[in-house]
């Protein structure tokens, strides 16, 4: 081996698909220093005991999240970027589920409460107005 080849460093060439370029940057190294990140792993079994695994990290960035799904099973595997407008739209529709599941609760409890008690309520209508 000749002197100017050990001298050479070893070139690596880094992967330049979106997915790794884009989590590259956020999670490094070096990573971002002020990305604050998240990561899970759950594994999914189906009643028949087939395992797909799911890795689900999270990068938070100038108060934009940007989520990196990797999915693996017996079928293959897949790798998803998540942009933050999209996590944005999920994070709102979530939020609206849960505050329509707490009213719902509430106003059957309420309801359940007034037929305790015996109270006789008649129905309203929209904003208030009794029906009739």
């Amino acid at each position: 081996m000749s002197q100017e080849n050990r001298d050479q460093e070893p070139t690596v060439r880094l992967a330049r698909d979106e997915y790794t370029v884009e989590r590259r940057r956020l999670f490094g190294p070096p990573g971002h220093p002020e990305a604050v990140t998240a990561s899970a792993r759950i594994d999914v079994t189906d009643d028949y005991g087939n395992v797909t695994t799911w890795v689900v990290d999270l990068a938070r960035l100038e108060g934009r999240v940007t989520a990196f799904l990797q999915r693996g099973g017996a079928d293959g595997y897949t790798r998803l970027i998540i942009p933050p407008p999209v996590t944005a739209a999920i994070a709102r529709h979530s939020s609206g589920l849960i505050t329509k599941a707490r009213r719902k609760v509430a106003k059957r409890s309420v309801a359940d409460l007034r037929a305790q008690s015996g109270e006789e309520v008649a129905p309203r209508g929209r904003k208030g107005v009794p029906r009739g």
